[in-house]
C-alpha cells in the first residue's frame, strides 16, 4: 500500500499520475523517471520522516509528498505568472516606445510647422514695417497730414485771445494727426490683425491699448455657453486670451478705420485718457512687445482720444465766447459723468488716485506760495 501511495504521489508531481492497473508491476515505471524524480524526493520524505518520529511514519510521509506536490505545483504557477508578465512588460515596452516614436514625430512635424509660420510672420511683418515706412515718406512729401503745415492763417477767427487761439490751433493739429493715422490703418490688412491674435503672450501695456480700444468701440457681442448672444462690457476684457477671443480681424480692423471719434461716449473717452496716461513715452515699448500693427493702432487710438478732448474744448469755448466754427452745429457739451452702478476699470481707478495725490500736492504748493507771498509784502 505504501509503495502504491509513494508512486502515485510522486507520479502526480510531474503532472503524469500512475494509473492502479500499472503499479503492481515495478517493470512498467520508466527506470529513468524512478531515478531522476521518484529516488531524490522519496530519500528526502523519509529523512524528514526519520528526523520528524511521527506516531503514523505512513501518514506523514503521505502528508509531506502531498505538500511537497502543492508546493510544485505553487512554484510551477508563480512562474507562469513571471512569464505572463514579462510578456506583459515586453508588450507594453514596445508599445511605449512606439508611442513615444509617434509623438515625437508629431512634435517635430508640429514644431516645423511652427517655425515655418513664425517665419511666415516674421518676414511680413518686415514687409508690413518697410511698407509702411515708405508709406509714410509718402504722406510727408504730399504734406497733406502734416500737423506742422498748420499755421495761424487756418484759424477762424484772428481777432480771438491767444489762448483761444492756441487752443484751436492745438485741435486742428490734433485733427490732422488723427487723420494721419487713419491713413496708416488703411495699409493694414485683416492678415496682420490675424497675426497679433496668434501672439499668446504679451506685455501688460498692449492689453491695455486694446482694452481701451474696446472701449471706445462701446459694447463687444460675445456668446454664452448656452449658445446666446450676449453683450459683453468691455471691462471684462481682463486677460489678453480675453482681448484675442474678441478680435475678429475683419470686423475689427473695419470699426477702426471708420470710427469716428465726435460719436465716442465722453464717459469713455475720459476713462481711455486716463488709462493711457499709464503709457505716455511707451512707444518704443508697444512696438517692440506688439509689433508694427499695435504700434499702429496704438498711435490711432492716442490721436483719437486728444483729438476728441481738444475738440471739446474749442468747442465749449467759442460756444461761451458767441463764436462759431466747422463741426459746432448742433454741439452739446457732454460732462462725462459716471453713471451710477458703472463698473470700475482697475487701471482707470489708479490714475484717478494718481491725479487726486497730484491735485493735493499742488494745492498744498499754492498755500505755501500764497503764504510766503504775504510775508514778503
Amino acid at each position: 500500500i505504501l509503495k502504491l501511495q509513494f508512486l502515485y504521489l510522486i507520479g502526480c508531481t510531474q503532472g503524469r499520475p500512475l494509473r492502479h492497473s500499472n503499479m503492481s508491476t515495478p517493470a512498467s515505471v520508466d527506470s529513468s523517471y524512478l531515478k531522476d524524480e521518484l529516488g531524490p524526493v522519496l530519500a528526502r520524505g523519509i529523512a524528514e520522516t526519520c528526523v520528524a518520529k511521527p506516531h503514523d511514519p505512513i501518514e506523514y510521509l503521505g502528508l509531506w509528498l502531498q505538500h511537497y506536490l502543492d508546493e510544485k505545483e505553487y512554484d510551477a504557477q508563480e512562474r507562469a505568472k513571471e512569464e505572463e508578465l514579462k510578456t506583459k512588460r515586453e508588450e507594453w515596452n514596445r508599445q511605449h516606445v512606439q508611442r513615444e516614436k509617434v509623438a515625437s514625430e508629431a512634435i517635430q512635424k508640429e514644431w516645423k510647422v511652427h517655425v515655418e509660420k513664425q517665419g511666415e510672420r516674421s518676414d511680413r511683418e518686415m514687409e508690413l514695417k518697410t511698407r509702411l515706412e515708405a508709406f509714410g515718406e509718402k504722406l510727408d512729401e504730399e504734406g497733406a497730414y502734416d500737423p506742422e503745415s498748420i499755421g495761424y492763417e487756418a484759424l477762424t477767427d484772428a481777432e480771438a485771445p491767444e489762448d483761444v487761439k492756441e487752443k484751436e490751433l492745438d485741435y486742428l493739429k490734433s485733427d490732422k494727426l488723427f487723420q494721419r493715422w487713419r491713413m496708416y490703418l488703411g495699409e493694414l490688412s485683416k492678415g496682420n490683425i490675424a497675426d497679433v491674435k496668434v501672439k499668446t503672450v504679451v506685455n501688460p501695456l498692449v492689453v491695455k491699448v486694446y482694452r481701451c480700444i474696446f472701449y471706445l468701440l462701446g459694447k463687444l457681442p460675445s456668446t454664452s455657453a448656452s449658445g446666446a448672444k450676449l453683450e459683453a462690457t468691455p471691462g471684462r476684457l481682463v486677460t489678453w486670451a480675453q482681448i484675442r477671443a474678441n478680435i475678429k480681424p475683419h470686423p475689427f480692423l473695419e470699426a477702426l478705420k471708420t470710427f469716428d471719434p465726435a460719436t465716442a461716449s465722453k464717459r469713455a473717452v475720459i476713462r481711455v485718457r486716463r488709462i493711457l496716461a499709464l503709457c505716455k513715452g511707451q512707444d518704443e515699448i508697444l512696438k517692440e512687445a506688439g509689433g508694427q500693427v499695435t504700434y499702429i493702432v496704438s498711435q490711432w487710438l492716442f490721436s483719437a482720444v486728444e483729438y476728441r478732448c481738444l475738440r471739446d474744448d474749442i468747442f465749449k469755448v467759442k460756444k461761451e465766447g458767441g463764436k462759431e466754427m466747422p463741426g459746432m452745429d448742433g454741439w452739446e457739451e457732454d460732462p462725462g459723468d459716471e453713471p451710477e452702478g458703472e463698473e470700475k476699470d482697475p487701471d482707470e481707478e489708479e490714475q484717478k488716485r494718481l491725479e487726486e495725490e497730484l491735485k493735493k500736492q499742488q494745492d498744498a504748493e499754492g498755500k505755501e506760495d500764497g503764504g510766503e507771498g504775504d510775508g514778503d509784502e
